[in-house]
C-alpha cells in the first residue's frame, strides 16, 4: 500500500475524500514512510503516510494488516507524535492543526460491521465534544456494501 500512496498526492487526495466524507477535499502534501522527530527517550515513528490538506489539517494514515498494530494506544500515541511535530517554540496551542489518525485495517477492527469508526473524545459527564482537533478513524478494509 506504501508504494501506491508513494509519489501520488491525487491518489492520498482520493481516498482522504471518501473516508472524510469530503469531496472537495484537497491535499497540497502528500509523503510516504516519513520519520518524526524523537523527544529524548521516546519511541520514535515511521508514519506510512501524512497529508496536509488545503485547511491545515494533519493526516496519518497507517495500513495495518494485523489488528495489533492498530491499538487504541497506538492511536494515542501517533496523535501525540503529531502534535510534537507540528508545534513550534512560542506557538499558541490554539495554533495546533486539527489532526486525523486514520488505520486502514484489513479485518472490521471493532466487528461491527461497519465501514468506518470515528474516535473522538467528549466530556463524560454530558457527552460534549471536547474539540481538541485530534480524531482517529478506523476504516474496516473487510467491509463490503451489501
Amino acid at each position: 500500500m506504501r508504494n501506491i500512496f508513494r509519489d501520488s498526492p491525487e491518489i492520498t487526495e482520493s481516498v482522504l475524500r471518501i473516508m472524510m466524507d469530503k469531496p472537495d477535499l484537497e491535499v497540497i502534501s502528500s509523503e510516504t514512510q516519513v520519520d518524526l522527530k524523537r523527544i529524548t527517550g521516546s519511541r520514535g515513528l515511521c508514519l506510512d503516510v501524512v497529508a496536509t490538506d488545503s485547511t491545515g489539517k494533519k493526516y496519518d494514515i497507517e495500513v495495518q494488516k494485523e489488528s495489533d498494530g492498530a491499538g487504541p494506544h497506538r492511536g494515542r500515541y501517533h496523535s501525540r507524535a503529531m502534535d510534537v511535530e507540528n508545534s513550534f517554540k512560542g506557538m499558541d496551542f490554539d495554533e495546533l492543526p486539527d489532526t486525523y489518525v486514520i488505520f486502514i485495517t484489513e479485518h472490521d477492527y471493532y466487528g461491527r460491521n461497519k465501514s468506518i469508526y470515528r474516535v473522538c473524545r467528549t466530556v463524560e459527564d454530558d457527552n460534549s465534544l471536547f474539540g481538541d482537533g485530534s480524531n482517529i478513524l478506523y476504516v474496516n478494509g473487510h467491509y463490503r456494501v451489501s
